[in-house]
Protein backbone atom coordinates (compact mmCIF):
# COMPACT_ATOMS: atom_id res chain seq x y z
CA UNK A 1 0.00 0.00 0.00
CA UNK A 2 2.51 2.86 0.66
CA UNK A 3 3.79 2.69 -3.00
CA UNK A 4 3.35 6.46 -4.06
CA UNK A 5 1.88 7.67 -0.87
CA UNK A 6 3.31 11.13 0.48
CA UNK A 7 2.98 12.07 3.86
CA UNK A 8 4.43 15.55 5.29
CA UNK A 9 5.71 15.26 8.46
CA UNK A 10 5.77 18.50 10.72
CA UNK A 11 7.95 18.98 13.98
CA UNK A 12 10.39 21.14 15.69
CA UNK A 13 12.54 18.21 17.36
CA UNK A 14 14.86 16.96 15.06
CA UNK A 15 15.35 14.16 16.86
CA UNK A 16 11.86 13.25 16.52
CA UNK A 17 12.00 14.50 12.22
CA UNK A 18 14.79 11.77 11.81
CA UNK A 19 13.10 8.83 13.45
CA UNK A 20 9.90 9.28 12.12
CA UNK A 21 11.30 10.17 8.74
CA UNK A 22 13.33 7.22 9.04
CA UNK A 23 9.76 4.59 10.11
CA UNK A 24 7.91 6.32 7.84
CA UNK A 25 10.61 5.80 5.05
CA UNK A 26 11.56 2.55 5.59
CA UNK A 27 7.74 1.56 5.37
CA UNK A 28 7.65 2.48 1.66
CA UNK A 29 6.17 6.22 2.41
CA UNK A 30 8.00 9.32 0.98
CA UNK A 31 8.19 12.03 3.29
CA UNK A 32 8.54 15.74 3.26
CA UNK A 33 9.55 17.59 6.32
CA UNK A 34 8.57 21.19 8.03
CA UNK A 35 10.17 23.00 11.18
CA UNK A 36 7.24 24.67 12.11
CA UNK A 37 3.43 25.40 11.74
CA UNK A 38 3.50 28.14 8.99
CA UNK A 39 5.84 26.26 7.12
CA UNK A 40 4.37 22.94 7.18
CA UNK A 41 0.69 24.89 6.02
CA UNK A 42 2.94 26.33 2.86
CA UNK A 43 4.29 23.12 1.72
CA UNK A 44 0.85 21.03 2.16
CA UNK A 45 -1.01 23.85 -0.10
CA UNK A 46 2.00 24.10 -2.21
CA UNK A 47 2.43 20.27 -3.13
CA UNK A 48 -1.13 18.47 -1.63
CA UNK A 49 0.30 15.88 0.56
CA UNK A 50 -1.70 12.15 1.36
CA UNK A 51 -1.37 12.69 5.03
CA UNK A 52 -0.14 15.10 7.62
CA UNK A 53 1.66 14.08 10.55
CA UNK A 54 2.26 17.27 12.97
CA UNK A 55 3.10 17.70 16.18
CA UNK A 56 0.70 19.92 18.39
CA UNK A 57 3.51 22.28 19.48
CA UNK A 58 5.06 23.81 17.18
CA UNK A 59 6.58 27.38 16.55
CA UNK A 60 5.12 30.53 15.04
CA UNK A 61 1.59 28.36 14.41
CA UNK A 62 1.06 25.65 16.79
CA UNK A 63 -0.55 22.46 14.95
CA UNK A 64 -3.73 22.56 16.54
CA UNK A 65 -4.59 25.79 14.80
CA UNK A 66 -2.88 24.44 11.55
CA UNK A 67 -4.81 21.12 11.66
CA UNK A 68 -7.69 23.29 11.44
CA UNK A 69 -6.88 25.84 8.79
CA UNK A 70 -5.93 22.84 6.37
CA UNK A 71 -9.67 21.38 7.53
CA UNK A 72 -10.94 24.71 6.28
CA UNK A 73 -9.35 24.90 2.90
CA UNK A 74 -10.84 23.60 -0.31
CA UNK A 75 -7.38 21.82 -1.16
CA UNK A 76 -6.65 19.84 1.37
CA UNK A 77 -10.05 19.45 3.75
CA UNK A 78 -9.49 15.54 2.66
CA UNK A 79 -6.02 14.99 3.78
CA UNK A 80 -5.96 13.01 6.98
CA UNK A 81 -3.89 14.91 9.47
CA UNK A 82 -2.71 12.66 12.82
CA UNK A 83 -1.19 15.31 15.21
CA UNK A 84 0.97 14.40 17.65
CA UNK A 85 0.87 15.16 21.45
CA UNK A 86 2.98 15.15 24.52
CA UNK A 87 0.23 14.85 26.89
CA UNK A 88 -2.08 11.62 27.81
CA UNK A 89 -4.85 13.13 28.39
CA UNK A 90 -6.11 16.49 28.53
CA UNK A 91 -7.00 19.81 26.36
CA UNK A 92 -4.70 19.03 23.42
CA UNK A 93 -6.88 15.32 23.04
CA UNK A 94 -9.87 17.59 23.37
CA UNK A 95 -8.53 20.86 20.58
CA UNK A 96 -7.66 18.19 17.78
CA UNK A 97 -10.85 16.88 17.90
CA UNK A 98 -12.07 20.26 17.17
CA UNK A 99 -9.63 21.02 14.89
CA UNK A 100 -10.98 17.91 13.19
CA UNK A 101 -7.37 16.02 13.36
CA UNK A 102 -8.08 12.11 12.45
CA UNK A 103 -6.25 10.85 14.91
CA UNK A 104 -3.93 12.58 18.00
CA UNK A 105 -1.24 9.86 18.79
CA UNK A 106 1.63 10.49 21.90
CA UNK A 107 4.79 12.15 20.40
CA UNK A 108 6.88 9.36 21.98
CA UNK A 109 5.15 6.51 20.71
CA UNK A 110 6.42 3.22 19.47
CA UNK A 111 7.28 2.24 15.71
CA UNK A 112 4.96 -0.55 16.38
CA UNK A 113 1.95 2.06 16.94
CA UNK A 114 2.67 4.33 14.43
CA UNK A 115 2.32 2.77 11.50
CA UNK A 116 -0.93 1.12 11.84
CA UNK A 117 -2.47 4.67 12.70
CA UNK A 118 -0.88 5.62 9.25
CA UNK A 119 -2.28 2.84 7.03
CA UNK A 120 -5.90 3.16 9.23
CA UNK A 121 -5.70 6.73 7.58
CA UNK A 122 -4.44 5.76 4.28
CA UNK A 123 -6.68 3.02 3.75
CA UNK A 124 -9.24 2.95 0.63
CA UNK A 125 -7.18 6.02 -0.64
CA UNK A 126 -5.38 6.16 -3.76
CA UNK A 127 -2.12 8.25 -3.78
CA UNK A 128 -2.19 12.19 -4.77
CA UNK A 129 -0.81 13.20 -8.84
CA UNK A 130 2.77 13.89 -8.01
CA UNK A 131 1.51 17.67 -8.41
CA UNK A 132 -1.14 17.64 -5.91
CA UNK A 133 -1.17 21.40 -5.66
CA UNK A 134 -3.29 23.85 -7.86
CA UNK A 135 -1.45 24.40 -10.97
CA UNK A 136 0.28 27.41 -11.10
CA UNK A 137 -0.80 28.94 -8.00
CA UNK A 138 1.64 30.99 -5.50
CA UNK A 139 2.13 29.36 -2.05
CA UNK A 140 0.81 31.81 0.26
CA UNK A 141 3.73 34.28 2.31
CA UNK A 142 3.58 33.84 5.95
CA UNK A 143 1.23 37.19 6.64
CA UNK A 144 -0.94 35.46 4.23
CA UNK A 145 -0.89 32.34 6.60
CA UNK A 146 -1.72 33.88 9.52
CA UNK A 147 -4.49 35.42 7.85
CA UNK A 148 -6.18 32.47 6.75
CA UNK A 149 -5.67 31.53 10.24
CA UNK A 150 -7.45 34.54 11.88
CA UNK A 151 -10.37 34.15 9.31
CA UNK A 152 -11.23 30.39 10.37
CA UNK A 153 -11.05 31.81 14.46
CA UNK A 154 -12.99 34.57 13.67
CA UNK A 155 -15.86 32.28 11.85
CA UNK A 156 -15.60 29.57 15.14
CA UNK A 157 -15.49 32.33 17.25
CA UNK A 158 -18.61 33.81 15.12
CA UNK A 159 -20.41 30.14 15.24
CA UNK A 160 -19.58 29.84 19.30
CA UNK A 161 -21.48 33.10 19.77
CA UNK A 162 -24.42 32.07 17.39
CA UNK A 163 -24.38 28.64 19.28
CA UNK A 164 -24.76 30.75 22.49
CA UNK A 165 -27.43 33.08 21.61
CA UNK A 166 -29.57 29.83 20.13
CA UNK A 167 -29.42 28.43 23.98
CA UNK A 168 -30.29 31.45 25.35
CA UNK A 169 -33.48 31.76 23.38
CA UNK A 170 -33.70 28.07 24.96
CA UNK A 171 -33.52 29.10 28.71
CA UNK A 172 -35.26 32.25 28.61
CA UNK A 173 -38.24 32.12 26.11
CA UNK A 174 -40.70 29.71 27.37
CA UNK A 175 -43.29 30.47 24.85
CA UNK A 176 -43.00 28.05 21.35
CA UNK A 177 -44.44 30.29 19.18
CA UNK A 178 -42.00 33.37 20.32
CA UNK A 179 -39.31 30.57 20.20
CA UNK A 180 -39.49 30.05 16.77
CA UNK A 181 -39.73 33.88 15.84
CA UNK A 182 -36.38 34.70 17.74
CA UNK A 183 -34.61 31.28 16.80
CA UNK A 184 -35.73 32.51 12.85
CA UNK A 185 -34.49 35.80 13.65
CA UNK A 186 -30.59 34.85 14.66
CA UNK A 187 -30.43 32.34 11.13
CA UNK A 188 -31.62 35.62 9.20
CA UNK A 189 -29.01 37.46 10.58
CA UNK A 190 -26.49 35.06 9.26
CA UNK A 191 -27.91 34.19 5.49
CA UNK A 192 -30.64 35.53 3.45
CA UNK A 193 -33.92 33.77 3.98
CA UNK A 194 -37.37 34.98 4.20
CA UNK A 195 -39.37 31.66 5.55
CA UNK A 196 -38.76 28.65 7.77
CA UNK A 197 -40.33 26.05 7.89
CA UNK A 198 -39.59 22.92 10.66
CA UNK A 199 -41.33 19.46 11.22
CA UNK A 200 -41.20 17.48 14.63
CA UNK A 201 -42.33 13.94 15.28
CA UNK A 202 -42.30 11.71 18.48
CA UNK A 203 -42.81 8.77 16.76
CA UNK A 204 -47.03 9.12 17.41
CA UNK A 205 -47.31 12.72 16.76
CA UNK A 206 -46.44 15.11 14.57
CA UNK A 207 -46.53 18.99 13.62
CA UNK A 208 -45.39 21.20 10.67
CA UNK A 209 -44.16 24.41 11.77
CA UNK A 210 -43.59 27.49 9.41
CA UNK A 211 -42.81 30.89 10.05
CA UNK A 212 -42.78 33.55 7.69
CA UNK A 213 -43.19 37.58 6.90
CA UNK A 214 -46.06 39.23 8.73
CA UNK A 215 -47.43 40.44 5.27
CA UNK A 216 -46.68 37.13 3.38
CA UNK A 217 -50.13 35.95 1.82
CA UNK A 218 -51.79 32.73 1.42
CA UNK A 219 -50.04 31.74 -1.82
CA UNK A 220 -46.35 32.06 -0.12
CA UNK A 221 -47.62 30.21 3.62
CA UNK A 222 -49.24 27.56 0.72
CA UNK A 223 -45.92 27.56 -0.92
CA UNK A 224 -43.72 27.31 2.65
CA UNK A 225 -46.26 24.63 3.65
CA UNK A 226 -45.46 22.81 0.58
CA UNK A 227 -41.82 22.31 0.42
CA UNK A 228 -41.80 21.56 3.84
CA UNK A 229 -44.23 18.66 3.25
CA UNK A 230 -42.01 17.86 0.16
CA UNK A 231 -38.55 17.58 2.23
CA UNK A 232 -40.57 15.89 5.52
CA UNK A 233 -41.75 13.09 2.66
CA UNK A 234 -37.98 12.94 1.44
CA UNK A 235 -36.55 12.49 4.81
CA UNK A 236 -38.43 10.02 6.11
CA UNK A 237 -39.94 11.78 9.35
CA UNK A 238 -42.63 9.37 10.46
CA UNK A 239 -45.79 10.75 9.52
CA UNK A 240 -49.79 10.02 9.94
CA UNK A 241 -52.37 12.23 8.79
CA UNK A 242 -54.73 11.65 11.41
CA UNK A 243 -52.37 12.78 14.45
CA UNK A 244 -51.03 15.49 12.73
CA UNK A 245 -51.22 19.40 12.63
CA UNK A 246 -49.64 22.15 11.06
CA UNK A 247 -48.97 26.11 12.82
CA UNK A 248 -48.27 29.07 11.08
CA UNK A 249 -46.43 32.01 12.90
CA UNK A 250 -45.91 35.54 11.53
CA UNK A 251 -42.15 36.45 11.86
CA UNK A 252 -42.62 39.62 12.65
CA UNK A 253 -40.67 41.40 10.10
CA UNK A 254 -41.68 42.13 6.67
CA UNK A 255 -39.62 41.88 3.11
CA UNK A 256 -38.96 44.55 1.17
CA UNK A 257 -40.46 44.10 -2.42
CA UNK A 258 -42.65 41.62 -4.10
CA UNK A 259 -41.77 37.42 -3.31
CA UNK A 260 -43.03 34.75 -5.91
CA UNK A 261 -44.81 31.82 -3.85
CA UNK A 262 -42.97 29.82 -7.13
CA UNK A 263 -39.59 31.20 -6.52
CA UNK A 264 -38.43 29.67 -2.75
CA UNK A 265 -35.95 27.35 -2.53
CA UNK A 266 -34.26 25.78 0.42
CA UNK A 267 -31.18 27.36 0.87
CA UNK A 268 -30.26 25.28 4.29
CA UNK A 269 -31.51 22.07 5.35
CA UNK A 270 -31.26 20.00 8.14
CA UNK A 271 -32.70 16.67 8.88
CA UNK A 272 -32.38 15.20 12.66
CA UNK A 273 -31.94 11.75 13.26
CA UNK A 274 -31.92 10.04 16.69
CA UNK A 275 -30.09 6.54 15.62
CA UNK A 276 -32.09 5.23 13.52
CA UNK A 277 -35.28 7.55 13.63
CA UNK A 278 -35.72 10.63 12.08
CA UNK A 279 -36.89 13.11 14.22
CA UNK A 280 -37.57 15.93 12.26
CA UNK A 281 -36.18 18.58 10.05
CA UNK A 282 -35.81 22.34 9.97
CA UNK A 283 -35.24 24.78 7.03
CA UNK A 284 -34.20 27.80 5.91
CA UNK A 285 -36.32 29.12 2.32
CA UNK A 286 -35.17 32.12 0.23
CA UNK A 287 -36.74 33.48 -2.91
CA UNK A 288 -33.99 35.40 -3.21
CA UNK A 289 -31.78 34.39 -6.83
CA UNK A 290 -28.37 32.82 -5.69
CA UNK A 291 -28.43 33.30 -1.69
CA UNK A 292 -26.73 30.64 0.24
CA UNK A 293 -25.93 29.84 3.61
CA UNK A 294 -23.12 32.46 4.34
CA UNK A 295 -19.44 31.13 4.89
CA UNK A 296 -18.59 28.74 7.71
CA UNK A 297 -21.08 30.48 10.24
CA UNK A 298 -24.36 28.42 8.92
CA UNK A 299 -23.95 24.75 9.07
CA UNK A 300 -25.60 21.64 10.01
CA UNK A 301 -24.43 22.47 13.46
CA UNK A 302 -26.43 25.45 14.03
CA UNK A 303 -29.78 24.33 12.52
CA UNK A 304 -29.65 21.08 14.60
CA UNK A 305 -29.28 23.09 17.93
CA UNK A 306 -32.06 25.69 17.24
CA UNK A 307 -33.71 22.35 15.76
CA UNK A 308 -33.26 21.27 19.38
CA UNK A 309 -34.17 24.33 21.19
CA UNK A 310 -36.97 24.82 19.28
CA UNK A 311 -38.29 20.76 19.56
CA UNK A 312 -37.79 21.25 23.62
CA UNK A 313 -40.43 23.86 23.34
CA UNK A 314 -42.62 21.96 21.05
CA UNK A 315 -42.60 18.92 23.60
CA UNK A 316 -43.30 21.12 26.56
CA UNK A 317 -46.26 22.41 25.08
CA UNK A 318 -46.74 18.85 23.89
CA UNK A 319 -47.04 17.60 27.56
CA UNK A 320 -49.47 20.40 28.09
CA UNK A 321 -51.51 19.27 25.49
CA UNK A 322 -51.68 16.20 26.19
CA UNK A 323 -52.52 16.65 30.01
CA UNK A 324 -55.59 18.26 28.77
CA UNK A 325 -56.65 16.25 25.34
CA UNK A 326 -58.74 13.25 24.89
CA UNK A 327 -55.82 10.80 23.29
CA UNK A 328 -58.24 9.22 20.51
CA UNK A 329 -59.92 11.93 19.32
CA UNK A 330 -57.82 14.85 20.02
CA UNK A 331 -60.89 16.85 21.89
CA UNK A 332 -60.43 18.49 25.36
CA UNK A 333 -60.54 15.65 27.57
CA UNK A 334 -63.77 15.75 30.74
CA UNK A 335 -61.42 16.83 33.49
CA UNK A 336 -59.56 20.40 31.31
CA UNK A 337 -63.82 20.65 29.93
CA UNK A 338 -65.27 21.03 33.47
CA UNK A 339 -62.12 23.50 34.63
CA UNK A 340 -62.76 25.37 31.58
CA UNK A 341 -66.49 25.79 31.92
CA UNK A 342 -65.99 26.68 35.60
CA UNK A 343 -64.31 29.62 34.76
CA UNK A 344 -66.00 30.65 32.27
CA UNK A 345 -69.35 30.29 34.09
CA UNK A 346 -67.58 32.70 36.67
CA UNK A 347 -66.61 35.23 33.25
CA UNK A 348 -70.15 34.70 32.10
CA UNK A 349 -71.74 35.80 35.53
CA UNK A 350 -69.11 38.84 36.08
CA UNK A 351 -70.07 40.35 32.82
CA UNK A 352 -73.51 39.21 32.36
CA UNK A 353 -72.88 36.95 29.07
CA UNK A 354 -75.32 34.25 27.86
CA UNK A 355 -73.79 30.55 26.97
CA UNK A 356 -74.64 27.63 25.60
CA UNK A 357 -73.54 23.77 26.58
CA UNK A 358 -74.63 20.99 23.75
CA UNK A 359 -74.51 17.25 24.83
CA UNK A 360 -74.06 14.65 22.11
CA UNK A 361 -74.41 10.85 21.73
CA UNK A 362 -73.85 8.74 18.82
CA UNK A 363 -76.89 6.90 17.78
CA UNK A 364 -76.43 2.86 18.46
CA UNK A 365 -72.60 3.47 18.63
CA UNK A 366 -72.62 0.11 20.26
CA UNK A 367 -73.62 -1.83 17.05
CA UNK A 368 -71.12 -0.53 15.29
CA UNK A 369 -68.46 -1.84 17.73
CA UNK A 370 -70.42 -5.50 17.92
CA UNK A 371 -70.36 -5.43 14.06
CA UNK A 372 -67.02 -4.31 13.05
CA UNK A 373 -64.65 -4.28 16.25
CA UNK A 374 -63.56 -1.74 18.13
CA UNK A 375 -60.97 -0.31 15.71
CA UNK A 376 -63.69 0.55 13.31
CA UNK A 377 -65.38 2.19 16.10
CA UNK A 378 -62.14 4.47 16.92
CA UNK A 379 -62.03 5.60 13.40
CA UNK A 380 -66.03 6.63 13.73
CA UNK A 381 -65.05 8.52 16.96
CA UNK A 382 -61.99 10.31 15.52
CA UNK A 383 -63.99 11.46 12.61
CA UNK A 384 -67.41 12.55 14.25
CA UNK A 385 -64.51 14.75 16.66
CA UNK A 386 -63.62 16.61 13.78
CA UNK A 387 -66.95 17.01 12.39
CA UNK A 388 -67.57 18.64 15.57
CA UNK A 389 -64.36 20.68 15.59
CA UNK A 390 -64.92 22.16 11.71
CA UNK A 391 -68.55 22.97 13.05
CA UNK A 392 -67.64 25.28 16.14
CA UNK A 393 -65.77 28.49 16.21
CA UNK A 394 -62.50 28.90 17.64
CA UNK A 395 -63.51 30.23 20.79
CA UNK A 396 -65.39 27.14 21.56
CA UNK A 397 -64.56 24.43 23.41
CA UNK A 398 -65.27 20.84 22.16
CA UNK A 399 -64.45 18.11 24.27
CA UNK A 400 -65.12 14.16 24.74
CA UNK A 401 -67.26 13.59 27.68
CA UNK A 402 -67.11 9.43 27.41
CA UNK A 403 -67.37 7.05 25.29
CA UNK A 404 -69.64 7.94 22.30
CA UNK A 405 -71.05 10.90 24.14
CA UNK A 406 -69.21 14.71 23.15
CA UNK A 407 -70.21 18.23 24.87
CA UNK A 408 -69.05 21.76 22.98
CA UNK A 409 -68.87 25.12 25.72
CA UNK A 410 -70.15 28.36 23.53
CA UNK A 411 -70.00 31.30 25.18
CA UNK A 412 -71.42 34.21 24.47
CA UNK A 413 -74.55 32.40 22.89
CA UNK A 414 -77.66 32.33 23.17
CA UNK A 415 -80.08 29.08 22.57
CA UNK A 416 -81.37 30.06 19.26
CA UNK A 417 -78.35 30.22 17.78
CA UNK A 418 -76.73 26.88 19.76
CA UNK A 419 -79.53 25.19 17.74
CA UNK A 420 -78.52 26.15 14.62
CA UNK A 421 -75.00 24.58 15.45
CA UNK A 422 -76.73 21.65 17.18
CA UNK A 423 -79.19 21.67 13.88
CA UNK A 424 -75.82 22.05 11.28
CA UNK A 425 -73.96 19.07 13.33
CA UNK A 426 -76.69 17.02 13.11
CA UNK A 427 -77.01 17.43 9.32
CA UNK A 428 -73.25 16.59 8.53
CA UNK A 429 -72.75 13.63 10.86
CA UNK A 430 -76.41 12.43 8.92
CA UNK A 431 -74.65 12.82 5.56
CA UNK A 432 -71.15 11.50 6.69
CA UNK A 433 -69.60 8.50 4.94
CA UNK A 434 -67.17 7.33 7.53
CA UNK A 435 -63.35 6.36 6.08
CA UNK A 436 -63.89 2.74 7.70
CA UNK A 437 -63.67 -0.97 5.81
CA UNK A 438 -67.58 -1.07 4.81
CA UNK A 439 -68.37 1.82 2.81
CA UNK A 440 -71.75 1.68 4.21
CA UNK A 441 -71.45 2.78 7.65
CA UNK A 442 -73.33 6.25 8.43
CA UNK A 443 -74.10 6.96 12.02
CA UNK A 444 -76.82 9.88 13.20
CA UNK A 445 -76.07 11.53 16.71
CA UNK A 446 -79.13 13.26 19.13
CA UNK A 447 -78.16 16.59 20.71
CA UNK A 448 -79.06 18.19 23.85
CA UNK A 449 -78.72 21.80 24.41
CA UNK A 450 -79.37 24.04 27.52
CA UNK A 451 -78.43 27.80 27.86
CA UNK A 452 -77.48 30.07 30.77
CA UNK A 453 -78.85 33.88 31.09
CA UNK A 454 -77.25 36.70 32.70
CA UNK A 455 -79.01 36.57 36.55
CA UNK A 456 -80.60 33.33 36.63
CA UNK A 457 -79.42 31.03 39.39
CA UNK A 458 -77.25 27.73 39.34
CA UNK A 459 -73.76 26.81 38.31
CA UNK A 460 -72.30 25.77 35.45
CA UNK A 461 -73.03 21.92 36.31
CA UNK A 462 -76.64 23.04 36.13
CA UNK A 463 -76.31 24.01 32.89
CA UNK A 464 -74.59 20.45 32.00
CA UNK A 465 -77.35 18.40 33.68
CA UNK A 466 -80.20 20.10 31.18
CA UNK A 467 -78.52 19.67 28.56
CA UNK A 468 -78.06 16.06 29.46
CA UNK A 469 -82.06 16.19 30.30
CA UNK A 470 -82.51 17.30 26.77
CA UNK A 471 -80.12 14.71 25.33
CA UNK A 472 -82.03 12.14 26.71
CA UNK A 473 -85.22 13.66 25.24
CA UNK A 474 -84.15 13.49 21.74
CA UNK A 475 -83.33 9.90 22.34
CA UNK A 476 -86.57 9.31 23.53
CA UNK A 477 -87.93 11.19 20.67
CA UNK A 478 -86.54 8.87 18.01
CA UNK A 479 -83.35 9.46 17.86
CA UNK A 480 -81.36 11.94 15.07
CA UNK A 481 -82.57 15.09 16.41
CA UNK A 482 -81.88 18.25 18.43
CA UNK A 483 -84.18 18.85 21.85
CA UNK A 484 -83.52 22.23 23.94
CA UNK A 485 -83.60 22.62 27.74
CA UNK A 486 -84.03 26.93 27.93
CA UNK A 487 -83.25 28.76 30.75
CA UNK A 488 -85.66 30.31 32.86
CA UNK A 489 -85.61 33.93 33.00
CA UNK A 490 -85.19 35.53 36.33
Amino acid sequence: MPDGFRVLLVDDSETVTEMLSWLLGSAGYEVETAGDGVKGVRAALLRVPDLVVMSTRLPRLDGIQACRLLKAEPATRDVPVILLTSEEAGVDRLHAARAGADRCLQRDISPEEVLPAVRECLAGKAPRPENGGDPGSVPPDDIEILSRVNGVLEAILFEASLLNEIARVGREVDDFEATARELFRLLREIAPSEAMGVVFSDGVYSEGVSVFPDDAGDPFRAAVRQRTERLRNEAGVPFAPDRAVWTGIQGGFRVSGVLAPESLAPRAVCTVRAGEMVKGLMAAYSGIEGAAPGGAAVKETLLRQAFMVLENAWLYRQIARISVTDGLTGLTNVRHFREQSQREHSRARRHGDPYAVLMMDIDHFKKINDLFGHPVGDIVLREMAAIFREAVRLTDLPARYGGEEFIVFLPRTRLPEASIVGERIRVAVERKVFAAPSSSIRCTVSIGIADYLPGTEGTENAVIGRADQALYSAKRGGRNRVASSPAQEA
